[in-house]
């Protein structure tokens, strides 16, 4: 029997643990064997700067009370239950004593990074990008995540790197080329399917996931189960989901299984197991 396993899982709730208890135990019942979740343990005190950092669709989930109950992961994590929960450091807001503070995250338990790169306005996905939120220049915001990314690599911290390779592709591959020891996830295929292409052929330790990407699956299957084939080896299964709505990551998995159809069960059995197992073996 499969097990399977959701690379991209954002820490979002807004009730009891008990309740999320019994939503972590749903996904044990589909068939999850593990999860990562993406936690944003240290935000600005205005909700209002932390929403320019963060794409429209899900402004209406953060609240106060979600940001509280996202920013100490270890009490969900140690309940009891099968599911084994990976904790990756949300850092889109860190930007001082970046060295130490991965490394104290570090010793927490946080086993990878997340990292939003948006230096300037998505307007696609309203997100204010780092330009409003921290009043940075790209210049700057590529010298802040580097670091982020360098002292991840020094601590053997895989990355989930959110970015537009249409836009910042040139920069996304510096960061994979440079920091070739530790396995990076360009969700979303990358927003190019021909730019992730050219970084999953030149960089082994670069992987992609089809997170958020259903609508556009479901208007050209063939040509994303063609990209699915060829690089059956290196995508991931994520949800992009809430933890506090484990039907969608349900949804999105037998969404995926039927896209793929019966013709292609090992392809299933890479994308949604064996690559995870993979990506984060590094």
């Amino acid at each position: 029997m499969t097990t399977y396993y959701d690379a991209h899982l954002h820490f979002f709730y807004d009730c009891s643990l008990s309740e999320l208890h019994q939503k972590i135990g749903f996904l044990e019942k589909v068939g999850f064997a593990g999860i990562n979740i993406l936690v944003i343990s240290e935000y600005p005190s205005k909700v209002e700067t932390c929403l320019k950092m963060i794409p429209g669709a899900y402004h209406s989930h953060v609240t106060r009370k979600t940001l509280e109950n996202q920013k100490d992961p270890f009490e969900v994590i140690n309940l009891p239950h099968r599911l084994k929960i990976t904790p990756f450091l949300d850092a889109r807001f860190i930007s001082e004593r970046i060295k130490e503070k991965i490394k104290r995250y570090k010793q927490k338990g946080f086993k990878g990074i997340k990292l939003l790169y948006v230096p300037e306005e998505d307007k696609e996905f309203r997100i204010g990008g780092m330009e409003k939120a921290f009043g940075r220049t790209c210049k700057q915001s590529e010298q802040i995540t580097s670091l982020i990314i360098e002292q991840a690599s020094s601590l053997n911290m895989p990355i989930l790197m959110h970015a537009d390779l249409r836009r910042y592709g040139d920069f996304v591959e510096e960061m994979v080329r440079s920091f070739s020891k530790i396995h990076f996830n360009i969700p979303h295929f990358g927003y190019s399917r021909k730019a992730i292409s050219r970084l999953l052929e030149r960089y082994p330790n670069c992987y992609t996931d089809m997170s958020s990407l259903t609508s556009f699956m479901m208007k050209d299957p063939a040509a994303y189960k063609s990209f699915i084939e060829q690089y059956q080896n290196r995508i991931l299964f994520g949800s992009d989901a809430l933890i506090g709505q484990p039907e969608r990551i349900g949804t999105a998995l037998q969404f995926m299984k039927r896209f793929l159809g019966d013709e292609d069960k090992e392809i299933f059995k890479k994308v949604a197991s064996k690559n995870y197992i993979k990506y984060m073996s590094a």
